[in-house]
């Protein structure tokens, strides 16, 4: 079995010293002219040399991996997220590791204390609240690591934060669906940790209020293509159904349209529809979801910078929302 070459086995097919290899593979601390490291990659291709990553982390001082802990992958919100961290990361030379909770507060510390092991540089938050009181116990295992809660518009302290403005998006929904001559417009959510804070709900409320329409009771189900489905079923059932619908979520916007097609309702000549998140899925229902925006790659740039950039000083950042106008709110193309 031929034994894996070395980085003494470069530098003699080289012809230079241990230290110019190294130089070449961690890209300093010395600059090596550019015919020397030349014939260095040369040798590296020819002899498939591979370096140790431990090693190599241990004389950085750095893996160069972040881990990325989350309540579950399938959300096509998540999956957002997750490209364009994982893009995000990667143009800066870094890696991601993913760890699912599936909501289980004792698999979050577990998975932050593996993420720990394997020498993460940071962690990041997603769906995942690790400020709450009851999580108190588990911040000891990542303490001394920088760490940032994404998607998340509130400052919280010992963490850096990474949002859209829910509120915003709120406000452009809603001013969307007034601006068509929709009067009755209904809130389709579902329940919020106490830490995300009732932002696109808050955004509806204030823009009925500021039209001079009724702001009637929010109907709140649970995040899903199920839970949306079950809201317009209780919203049609209603003395006076909406004319319009603002649902909190992708998800639950293409389960608001299974379910209106399934009572005989139009859309959007019966019933219009925006959602919030504008994820690929709401490209992709039918009719085409109008949608307010997040950012995800600016806000995925931002949340890498404050790692390899302030990683000692936690910030707080918040960005703008962008509607997307399609088919579901009464548009053909945008407004």
């Amino acid at each position: 079995m031929t034994r894996p070459a070395t980085r003494a086995d470069v530098a003699r097919l080289a012809g230079v010293s241990t230290a110019v290899v190294s130089y070449v593979v961690n890209e300093g601390p010395r600059p090596v002219a550019d015919a020397t490291r030349e014939r260095v990659q040369r040798a590296i291709r020819t002899l498939d040399y591979r370096p140790n990553a431990s090693a190599r982390a241990l004389k950085r001082g750095s893996t160069r991996m972040l881990g990325l802990v989350l309540s579950e992958i399938i959300n096509p919100f998540h999956s957002e997220c997750i490209d364009a961290l994982d893009a995000a990361a990667s143009q800066r030379g870094f890696s991601m590791l993913l760890a699912s909770t599936h909501g289980d507060q004792a698999r979050e510390h577990l998975m932050r204390a593996n993420l720990v092991e394997r020498g993460v540089d940071g962690l990041i938050f997603l769906s995942v609240f690790p400020d709450r009181p009851s999580g108190a116990a588990s911040r000891d295992v990542d303490a001394g690591l920088p760490r940032l809660i994404f998607d998340r518009s509130q400052a919280v302290q010992g963490f850096s934060t990474v949002g859209a403005d829910a509120v915003e998006g709120g406000r452009l929904a809603t001013g969307h669906l007034l601006a068509h001559g929709h009067r009755r417009i209904a809130y389709l959510g579902g329940p919020l940790d106490p830490l995300v804070g009732p932002g696109r709900a808050a955004g509806w409320e204030q823009s009925l209020t500021e039209a001079g329409a009724d702001v009637p009771p929010p109907v709140l189900t649970e995040w899903s293509r199920a839970g949306g489905a079950a809201g317009v079923r209780i919203l049609m059932d209603s003395p006076e159904p909406p004319t319009a619908i603002f649902a909190g979520s992708d998800l639950m916007a293409v389960g608001a349209l299974q379910a209106l097609h399934e009572v005989g309702k139009r859309v959007p000549e019966d019933v219009a529809v925006v959602s919030f998140d504008g994820t690929a899925e709401s490209e992709y229902s039918w009719p085409a979801l109008t949608a307010v925006r997040a950012p995800y790659r600016t806000m995925a740039d931002a949340a890498i910078a404050a790692f390899i950039d302030v990683p000692d000083v936690p910030r707080a950042e918040v960005f703008g929302m962008e509607l997307v106008a399609r088919v579901s709110c009464g548009c053909r193309g945008r407004f």
